[in-house]
């Protein structure tokens, strides 16, 4: 849905609007004033505004130009009545799109609007609509709109419906847990419990009594009756993290409990059967380990049934605009400070930088950037200095490819590396309408 910010003070007259244009698909956010305006401004990407020029608190044309110096290229309309009309000639001037006098015509409005909105949308002045697929990724957490990421997404929704062994593999902090999560509520046990355990934090010994419980008496603290995580897991998912840093002898039985579909807690005699679903994490090549005699090969090939591979973010880096916008939003929900926002130059910055621990690094850059930061936008110069001096990642391209396929590959690797077709044709130093062109030329789109 369009997100649009509706500034006027009549109440009556703004929730009938917001009614009316909600009818027609658009997600509406109101404001009385100015200030209120603002304030939603920041803290929520809209794509376009309509605005009463008389405000109790504020001069419409401060509010106009506050929200355009925000959100550059947006489409704006102002509201007006017979008697400014110089001061809606004066908006337009400073970049409203459009005006309409009072009282509204809704047809003229939502025409004005589909007009302003797709011209921004084309010249990359707006995120476009994500697709059905995107949309859907994003309700499940997982972020990202290049080919990478799509394809991924692709292939969880053909494995979930699947009860197979999963074994997910990605650098650490790039969401394994969040496919795994995806993988559970995609699934035929999705109303059932989603239970992780990370084998990395445990010893074996903690790590075998937490997968299958411990009978009262079992071991010297054992001084009553637990159930293990396979036993909590019973009719829903079972999450392994870090799989390959479990022990041998852990192993072994976990084997045993997966081809039978049963176990017995430690220190137990009764049998104990569970219906479950495992998907199992590992950022480790587990071949490896199979070569090297730390992990058994029949649990890897038991394990690895059906497998998924996660892209490290500096491989969808298209996916950071949206990330750090989502840490801004949640910094600011968990901790009530002031709505904080990026200049469009700090983001650009964060997209050159490789992030080695992935997401969560990205997270915790960005919650640190919130806290520690006083004013209320964050600029280039408030950047950690190993971010602020990265340069950008080079694109390598084999030897012998032709110049248009060599101009086209960078192309499109700038289109799936930057928000907007703007700044991607800022990046390459070339104008947007020769950006627009070689797009045409080589039938490329902005990825939706």
């Amino acid at each position: 849905m369009r997100k649009l910010l509706l500034v006027e003070d009549h109440t009556e007259s703004r929730t009938s609007l917001a009614y009316l244009l909600e009818r027609r698909g658009y997600d509406v956010l109101q404001a009385a004033n100015g200030r209120t305006a603002l304030s939603i401004a920041r803290r929520a990407r809209v794509h376009a505004l309509i605005l009463d020029l008389r405000l109790p608190d504020m001069e419409g044309l401060d509010v106009l130009d506050a929200v355009l110096r925000q959100y550059p290229g947006l489409p704006a309309i102002v509201v007006t009545g017979f008697g400014t009309i110089d001061v809606a000639v004066e908006a337009m001037r400073r970049g409203a799109a459009d005006f309409l006098t009072k009282p509204i015509q809704m047809d003229n409005l939502l025409r004005s609007l589909d007009r302003s909105i797709e011209e921004a949308g084309s010249h990359g002045l707006i995120p476009p609509l994500p697709s059905r697929a995107i949309a859907e990724m994003e309700k499940l957490g997982i972020i990202g709109r290049s080919e990478a990421m799509l394809n991924l997404f692709a292939l969880v929704k053909r494995i979930a419906p699947h009860q197979s062994t999963v074994l997910i593999l990605g650098e650490s902090g790039t969401g394994k847990e969040l496919v795994a999560r995806a993988l559970h509520q995609l699934g035929p046990k999705h109303g059932g419990p989603f239970v992780p355990i990370n084998c990395a934090t445990l010893s074996e010994q903690i790590l075998e009594s937490e997968l299958f419980g411990h009978e009262r008496g079992a071991f010297t603290s054992a001084d009553q009756t637990k159930e293990g995580v396979m036993e909590m897991a019973n009719n829903g998912t079972l999450f392994l993290d870090e799989v390959g840093a479990m022990g041998l002898g852990c192993q072994a039985k976990l084997l045993r409990a997966l081809e039978r579909r049963e176990f017995r807690r430690v220190g137990g005699t009764v049998k104990i059967r569970v219906n479950l679903n495992l998907i199992a994490a590992s950022n480790v090549d587990l071949e490896h380990g199979v070569a090297a005699g730390t992990f058994r090969a029949d649990l890897y090939y038991r394990l690895k049934v059906l497998s998924v591979a996660i892209p490290p973010l500096r491989e969808r880096a298209d996916a950071i605009p949206i990330l750090v916008q989502r840490f801004l939003d949640d910094v600011v929900r968990r901790t009530g400070i002031a709505p904080k926002r990026m200049t469009q130059e700090a983001v650009q910055q964060l997209v050159r930088y490789p992030w080695p621990g992935n997401v969560r690094e990205l997270r915790n850059c960005i919650e640190g950037l919130s806290l520690v930061v006083p004013k209320h936008t964050i600029e280039v110069e408030d950047l950690p200095a190993n971010i602020r001096t990265a340069k950008p990642q080079e694109i390598r391209l084999p030897p012998g490819i032709p110049m248009e396929e060599t101009e086209r590959e960078i192309l499109r690797l700038n289109l799936e590396a930057y928000p907007t077709i703007k700044e991607a044709a800022r990046a390459l130093a070339i104008p947007l309408r020769t950006f627009h062109d070689k797009m045409r030329k080589y039938g490329l789109r902005k990825p939706r």
